[in-house]
């Protein structure tokens, strides 16, 4: 019991809160689908809510497993999640373009997401047993980037450019958290930026770019997409239009339930509820998390904390950002809000290992208290 109460409770709530938005956020979004495929409206958050569930286990699972133990298995954990990214390669199926899932029975679910929790748990083990390698770059390149590049390539392999840069970015900032120099994570930074330049302009993929830049230029087809967005989100105003009022989700904009599902929710909340329900409670997230990793009682767990914070935030971040037109189209979803099942159980195991971090530094605190409590006042 002790244990239960122990784990930082304001951040717990923070998640649930979010899951419970998110649920109801899926719901509005997703009902005109839902009925036209000839089931119920309520058909895609049903299957969130089950998603929800399975993401509860998996927290608290994350909540109560050791950190040593993840520590002295991260290598076995990076392996298995290498091969389910080869796996992906030869037997996945794809969506929008990205083979990036694998069919198990009805469902199907997406490697790429774990891996995003896996390499967390990877770089901080690695960094946390090797400072050394921190101090020199070509130590660095055998070590944490090498770490990094395996998945990374297996992912790019798989066209889902969204979730690489989310992975790549999220990454190198843990790293740099770590204590590396600027020198030593600034050019690699750059190397990616460049990388996915010329990613973006090879292939159907330069159409992105030309509607990102253009997003009301009717005669670019890319630009359907952000340009409903941006008539969402305007739409809206400061008060929107009223939960489940939305115009633009009866099929004007494509991913109203996934990676465009902000649009949806400007529209109907408006821009001051859409603060107050989604920006109040991430950026309490990202403050908590980095207070979590700050007190956190050894290098392994702070890296931890801080990685899962930092890719949270970093989804976040870039999801917002392509819906509001400010980078172009890449498909990420908004951590606990967008309709998925992989992506929802991940951020969900990732708050559980945050979860985990913060509850070893509550139970020390605890026990230094009851230490200085038997000990006998000075006379």
């Amino acid at each position: 019991m002790r244990r239960v109460t122990a784990f930082d409770m304001p951040l717990f709530f923070c998640f649930l809160i979010l899951v419970g938005l998110g649920i109801a956020f899926v719901y509005t979004s997703s009902y005109p689908q839902a009925m036209t495929d000839g089931g119920s409206g309520f058909s895609f958050a049903g299957k969130q809510i089950l998603f929800a569930l399975i993401g509860l286990v998996m927290m608290f699972a994350c909540i109560y497993i050791p950190l040593p133990f993840l520590r002295r298995h991260a290598m076995a954990i990076g392996v298995i999640i290498v091969g389910l990214l080869v796996l992906v390669l030869i037997w996945g199926t794809a969506k929008h373009g990205n083979k990036a899932w694998i069919p198990v029975g009805p469902f199907q679910f997406q490697p790429s997401e774990f891996a995003k929790v896996a390499i967390i748990i990877i770089l901080s083990a690695r960094l946390a047993a090797h400072p050394e390698c921190m101090r020199s770059f070509t130590d660095l390149l055998k070590g944490p980037y090498l770490l990094l590049a395996i998945p990374l390539g297996l992912i790019l392999l798989q066209e889902d450019l969204g979730t690489a840069t989310v992975f790549a970015l999220a990454s190198i900032l843990l790293i740099a958290i770590a204590g590396v120099k600027f020198r030593f994570w600034g050019l690699p930074m750059l190397v990616l930026f460049m990388l996915a330049a010329m990613v973006v302009l090879m292939g159907h993929r330069a159409e992105r770019i030309e509607a990102w830049r253009h997003p009301f230029n009717e005669t670019l087809q890319g630009s359907y997409q952000p340009r409903n967005s941006l008539i969402a989100i305007g739409s809206g105003g400061l008060f929107g239009r009223g939960f489940c009022q939305s115009r633009q989700k009866w099929f004007y904009l494509p991913g109203a339930r996934n990676d465009y599902i902000v649009s949806i929710i400007a529209e109907e909340l408006g821009l001051i509820l859409i603060v107050l329900f989604l920006f109040v409670p991430y950026l309490f997230m990202i403050y908590r998390g980095f207070t979590v990793a700050n007190k956190a009682p050894d290098e392994f767990s702070a890296l931890v904390a801080a990685g899962c914070t930092v890719m949270l935030a970093t989804q976040a971040l870039v999801n917002l950002g392509v819906v509001t037109n400010l980078l172009p189209c890449m498909g990420i979803n908004l951590p606990f809000i967008s309709y998925g099942g992989t992506s929802l159980i991940a951020s969900m195991m990732m708050a559980g290992l945050l979860l985990n971090v913060s509850g070893k530094h509550a139970i020390q605190r605890q026990r230094r208290h009851a230490t200085m409590e038997k000990q006998p006042a000075a006379v």
